[in-house]
């Protein structure tokens, strides 16, 4: 697999409604054969040798991010799109598209020394931006986020932003490239996904298919979850989802996926249930619908960390399942 590319879609600027650079490279490596719904997500159809059954990969394209809320004083606030604990936030790098360039921040602190005072950290918009002289050129409506470059740390593990769901897309994207799939296959990209799975409930509307197979990534251990309440690991293959927030897979579908991770002979692991929501929740409600996860530390941070390992499983495993009947 071409990790390099991996890089690139980490490193794009991607939040919820501002997908444009994600397209961007998803274009350059899949060509004019793409197409772009009204609602702006990515479709790629590719004929099977079969046309009797007919799957959906997807994968959303989006990462949680925020908008220029307000400006008051030399500072701005933000609002967040998607899911963030406001905790994690002081003294992070801000990136921020205005309509002439990006421009940089950081999110406010105190030093340590100053210590009689507190920052509320009850919300996103409780925090202050910083932006200095570029505060004339940050408008309210602009996209912004956290920014850090993908980086590997080690010769199997990688860390960066977006991982969620820049790997999926990744995955989606090398399917394409090497999969000799036996059925028509549909390959969904999608936005706005950490907003309210909106893509996804866009492409229900005019694609119709047998199956869905959600691409994603799940949290895996933290040293602050006791051991027995951990949702994934790395390094211990793809997870399969049983039941989120927002789905539960039907039993002959979450055996038949358990047949083939067995005949393949890729290990796999179940999340642990009830964590978490993705856009099977709305896929499932017009066909049968599984998620297939890639394990991934502090998911809904600025810096995420994964294992190649877990990556080339999961697309083997898709690779080995659209290749045969």
């Amino acid at each position: 697999m071409d990790f390099k590319l991996l890089e690139k879609l980490s490193n794009a600027f991607g939040p919820s409604g501002f997908e444009i650079e994600v397209k961007e490279i998803i274009r350059s490596e899949l060509g004019d054969d793409i197409y772009e719904d009204t609602y702006g997500n990515l479709i790629f159809y590719k004929k099977g040798k079969s046309s009797s059954k007919k799957i959906l990969i997807e994968c959303h394209i989006d990462e949680i991010g925020f908008i220029v809320a307000s400006k008051s004083k030399g500072f701005i606030k933000l609002s967040p799109l998607g899911s963030w604990d406001a905790k994690i936030l002081p003294s992070h790098l801000v990136k921020i598209k205005t309509k002439e360039d990006f421009v940089y921040g950081v999110f406010s602190t105190i030093p340590p020394h100053l210590e009689n005072y507190k920052i509320e950290l009850d919300s996103v918009f409780s925090l202050f931006v910083d932006v200095v002289e570029n505060y004339e050129k940050v408008n309210i409506g602009d996209f912004a986020l956290i920014d850090y470059s993908y980086r590997e740390i080690s010769e199997n593990i990688i860390m960066g932003k977006a991982f969620d769901n820049r790997i999926g897309t990744f995955i989606a994207i090398e399917l394409i490239k090497n999969v000799n799939n036996y059925f028509d296959t549909y390959f969904c990209f999608c936005v706005e996904e950490e907003v309210g799975m909106r893509g996804a409930k866009a492409i229900l509307e005019h694609i119709n298919v047998d199956l869905a197979i959600v691409i994603e990534t799940t949290s895996a251990e933290s040293p602050y979850i006791k051991e027995e309440e951990q949702s994934s690991f790395l390094s211990k293959g793809p997870c399969i989802t049983i039941a989120d927030k927002s789905f539960i897979v039907k039993p002959h579908i979450l055996k038949e996926f358990i047949f083939h991770f067995e005949k393949y002979k890729i290990p796999f692991q179940v999340k642990r249930p009830m964590i978490g929501s993705t856009d099977a929740g709305i896929l499932h409600q017009k066909f049968p619908t599984i998620v297939i996860s890639v394990p991934c530390r502090y998911i809904h941070t600025p810096l995420q960390i994964a294992h190649k390992k877990d990556i080339e499983l999961t697309f083997n495993f898709l690779k080995n399942y659209l290749e045969n009947r």
